[in-house]
């Protein structure tokens, strides 16, 4: 149950639930006076949240940023990345099934990625091992069944890239980050006789991802990835007017601050 609502009701804790409100509101109400008012919050919802300089600003103080410390190859010890999946995969465009069942399946990459580029660096520069994806079925009525596949289609991608594919270990039970670490970490500890890793998602996500996986005693070297921000810029359209661009990503970073608050009151952090 906690699984459907965090995925379902949050929408309306982001800019675009507000948005949506308001304009909801807007067109029921009778009376001008509110219904003006309800336009204007509309307004201000997608002039702040689409701002440009604000939600860069946003992103960079939540994203967990770049560390300037290199990782130093070694082959001395068997290093283990865990991959966290989400959005990694297109799911919305179709494959003809003649390529899907290929010899060499056909795959479409998504927005995240960058999460599986980082993943597969680590790994040609010898800092890590082991890739270790974890995610799993998401099992919502409005989620399209080729997410479902979201692990197997980073893996062929890895493989593609020259990763082997014993090196490749799959956690498929989770739905989301607190099962990610709830399942990933007895796998550590099991198959590969440690409670560390090199954790990699999205910059945005990492804050969570770092908790949920202490709150299940593994101990976690941070690598993000595709990141939402990007350098602070000053120019007059950045701050003046909304983009859409920016809204979007004030989607991805309210969800998560929310989403954040809701794990640490639920004791999952």
């Amino acid at each position: 149950m906690f699984y459907f609502f965090s995925k379902t009701i949050t929408y309306l804790f982001t800019p675009a639930g507000w948005l949506v409100t308001a304009l909801l509101l807007a067109f029921f109400v009778k009376r001008t006076h509110y219904r003006r008012r309800l336009i204007g919050i509309a307004l201000g919802v997608f002039w702040l949240f689409g701002n440009p300089f604000l939600m860069n600003e946003l992103a960079l103080w939540w994203e967990y940023p770049i560390q300037p410390k290199p990782f130093v190859s070694t082959n001395s010890v068997e290093r283990v990345a865990i991959l966290l999946t989400g959005g990694m995969s297109n799911a919305m465009k179709e494959i003809p099934a003649s390529l899907t069942q290929a010899t060499n399946p056909r795959f479409l990459l998504g927005r995240e990625a960058d999460r599986a580029g980082q993943a597969l660096y680590l790994y040609k520069i010898g800092a890590v091992q082991k890739i270790l994806i974890s995610g799993g079925i998401g099992n919502l009525p409005f989620q399209p069944e080729s997410v479902d596949d979201e692990g197997q289609m980073t893996a062929r991608f890895l493989i593609v890239a020259g990763v082997r594919p014993a090196d490749i270990v799959f956690e498929s039970k989770s739905r989301n980050t607190h099962e990610n670490a709830v399942f990933s970490a007895p796998l550590l500890r099991q198959r590969f006789h440690t409670n560390q890793c090199i954790l990699v998602t999205s910059a945005w996500h990492m804050r969570r991802a770092i908790a949920c996986f202490q709150k299940a005693g593994v101990v976690v070297t941070p690598f993000p990835g595709s990141f939402l921000s990007g350098r602070r810029s000053f120019a007059p359209g950045e701050w003046l007017l909304p983009h859409e661009e920016a809204f979007f990503n004030s989607y991805y970073l309210i969800r998560e601050v929310v989403g954040y608050a809701t794990y640490k009151a639920v004791g999952y952090l």
